[in-house]
């Protein structure tokens, strides 16, 4: 009787390890991941989306000018990897003026954005049928008022440097928004530094590099991202094979 008693909760346990088994799979398969793929893109805008780097430049450097300081090869290289107020500042500019000098640049860029153009094939993600975002270390006004004169309304949201405290932070609130995994966001950049963000983010990196790019192609590769393309028009192949590579796992 023992022995037939023991056979039974043998019977019992293995029994209930194949229903949790099955509970997993069906939790996995009906839950957050019933639609398994990419579900978030978060772009950069400058130099990944908009070619500003040279005008952004010539303003920063005019108003800069007017407190005698010129912009040196280390300030060059990390123009843009910080909200325009920490790179005034990093630059020399005093606490007291910074404020004032981030607004009057601010207001220069913004009465440029007729003249900034879209990067190479930028209206193909359109067609990315996911939740599209931009964060951005430069002005949401310029950056929305930008996208509406070239007539490009297939954004989800817009958030500024005057929204967020850091990328990585931003980009993770956003998963929190939209209740995304990491695994389930890409992160596209144009800077070595996107690489550090998507990274620490834990999401997938996707960096442009091309004559609109504001890093080098050596800079970047040493950063070594999760992918490198020459422009955006390859960006939906990419989204489509991490998406049949998620679905492949369940």
């Amino acid at each position: 009787m023992l022995w037939i008693e023991i056979q039974k909760l043998i019977l019992l346990a293995n029994l209930i390890n194949v229903i949790n088994n099955m509970a997993s799979f069906f939790s996995r398969l009906f839950s957050s991941r019933e639609n398994p793929g990419v579900k978030l893109i978060v772009f950069d805008f400058d130099g990944t989306l908009a070619d500003t780097r040279s005008l952004l430049i010539k303003i920063v450097k005019k108003h800069l000018a007017k407190f005698n300081i010129s912009l040196t090869e280390h300030l060059l290289n990390v123009f843009g990897n910080a909200p325009l107020q920490d790179y005034i500042s990093l630059a020399g500019i005093r606490n007291d003026f910074v404020k004032s000098v981030g607004q009057s640049i601010e207001e220069d860029f913004i009465a440029e954005y007729r003249n900034i153009k879209s990067c190479k094939n930028f209206y193909t993600i359109k067609d990315i049928r996911t939740k599209k975002v931009i964060v951005s270390n430069n002005n949401t006004e310029f950056v929305e008022k930008t996208l509406h004169f070239w007539r490009a309304n297939f954004f989800d949201k817009v958030l500024g440097a005057n929204h967020f405290k850091d990328k990585v932070d931003a980009i993770q609130k956003l998963g929190k928004t939209y209740s995304v995994s990491s695994d389930e966001i890409i992160y596209v950049g144009d800077k070595d530094v996107d690489v550090d963000v998507a990274r620490n983010v834990g999401c997938i990196s996707v960096i442009v590099s091309n004559k609109f790019s504001w890093s080098s192609k050596k800079d970047i590769l040493k950063k070594k991202p999760d992918y490198l393309i020459k422009d955006l028009g390859t960006l939906s192949e990419i989204v489509n094979s991490i998406s049949s590579t998620q679905i492949t796992s369940i």
